[in-house]
């Protein structure tokens, strides 16, 4: 199944190939990213073939923390591809406790044929279909020769999520939001019956113009100073008293 992480870095390389930037994949926000990290791990882990216990309640836990990341991050194009497919995949496997590979799938694949197929050996979430399972439709049945494998539906949609995340992390739609969109997003939420205050703006016109001056306002009055008569005096600003009064 390494081939499904595979299509993240063939949509990155096609991103930057048509002049795509690193720069973009640095100022992305992933919400709960340590999350998806943990997720990625237990599935490489359960596919690593090491024999690890309980492959199935790790798989199921892996797929759970994928979807969550992913429904944390529906702002990133490709994360809700990513889980829908990963619903579908999570499905027969919590259902019928694994993932039902179906016979004619594997011989057409060219993995096998049929008097060899019981030398296949599936991965540690797969199992032969017996017949009695639920939601075979979402099990690994369809066989692609060319590269000698078996996949799901939700296998497919997981790979197409993730060429085209892997593609606009490098290439975004667009680079930083403008005047004009963040004015798009305060249409959506504003009161049509409320007047618009942005109306005429223009964000390059002169904010401050000055004043001009006219011929009335252009005369300065002067204010005389106050006069102080002489022989008072004030402390204070409280009561007033003349040069006799010291004296006494």
């Amino acid at each position: 199944m390494y081939l499904i992480p595979l299509a993240f870095f063939g949509g990155a390389a096609i991103g930057l190939f048509v002049r795509g930037s690193f720069d973009y994949v640095l100022a992305t926000r992933v919400v709960f990213w340590p999350i998806l990290v943990i997720g990625v791990a237990l599935q490489g882990l359960v596919g690593s073939g090491l024999g690890v216990p309980y492959p199935t309640l790790l798989t199921a836990i892996a797929m759970v923390l994928i979807a969550v990341t992913c429904a944390m991050n529906l702002h990133l194009t490709g994360a809700s591809i990513i889980l829908f497919g990963t619903i579908l995949n999570l499905l027969p496997l919590v259902l019928n406790g694994y993932a039902p590979v179906t016979v004619e799938a594997v011989v057409k694949a060219g993995i096998a044929d049929s008097a060899s197929i019981d030398l296949v050996q599936l991965g540690a979430t797969r199992a032969f279909e017996n017949g009695g399972e639920t939601l075979v439709f979402l099990g690994a049945i369809i066989p692609i020769q060319w590269l000698n494998e078996v996949f799901s539906f939700g296998d497919l949609i997981v790979a197409c999520g993730l060429a085209n995340l892997g593609f606009r992390l490098f290439f975004p739609l667009r680079e930083t939001a403008s005047y004009y969109d963040e004015a798009l997003e305060y249409d959506q939420f504003r009161d049509p019956n409320q007047p618009d205050p942005f109306d005429n703006y223009q964000p390059d016109d002169s904010t401050w113009v000055n004043p001009v001056a006219s011929n009335a306002d252009s005369t300065t009055q002067t204010i005389p100073p106050p006069k102080i008569e002489p022989g008072l005096g004030t402390v204070g600003g409280s009561g007033s008293f003349g040069p006799h009064d010291e004296e006494k």
